[in-house]
């Protein structure tokens, strides 16, 4: 009986130390889908878009809603920040947008109806002079 009762005790320790090796596993496997989905962003918010990629989805001319509603809706997926409007002083009209991106800054001047200027900038100090000198 004493060595059913050994076998038994046996079998109960290995079984509970693969389980335990089992759970130190997922942990790590775990731990490495957070980090990766940490490094390429795809939980929650999107990649921050670059000034290149903005340039080529904003062009001159483009509908004022459309582009009010693309900029809203990368604002939300935290893909751009919007850093400042400026409004132009020659024309009460006409606004200018300075939207932060991952690599730079892209002026955005639009009037009631359209884009008007779409400029890539260094810094959103350059952007505002640049606007507020038209």
């Amino acid at each position: 009986m004493r060595k059913w009762m050994l076998a038994f005790t046996a079998c109960i320790l290995m079984t509970a130390c693969g389980a335990e090796e089992e759970k130190k596993e997922e942990a790590k496997k775990s731990t490495n889908s957070q980090e990766y989905n940490e490094a390429t962003n795809t939980e929650g918010e999107e990649k921050p878009l670059s000034v290149a990629e903005l340039d080529e989805r904003i062009d001159e001319g483009m509908n004022i809603d459309t582009y009010s509603a693309e900029v809203q809706s990368w604002a939300e997926k935290g893909q751009l920040e919007m850093e400042q409007t400026v409004i132009v002083e020659d024309e009460n009209t006409s606004s200018a947008d300075i939207l932060q991106l991952a690599d730079g800054f892209l002026g955005v001047a639009y009037d009631e109806k359209e884009v008007t200027e779409v400029k890539m900038f260094q810094s959103v100090e350059q952007a505002k002079e640049y606007f507020e000198s038209l």
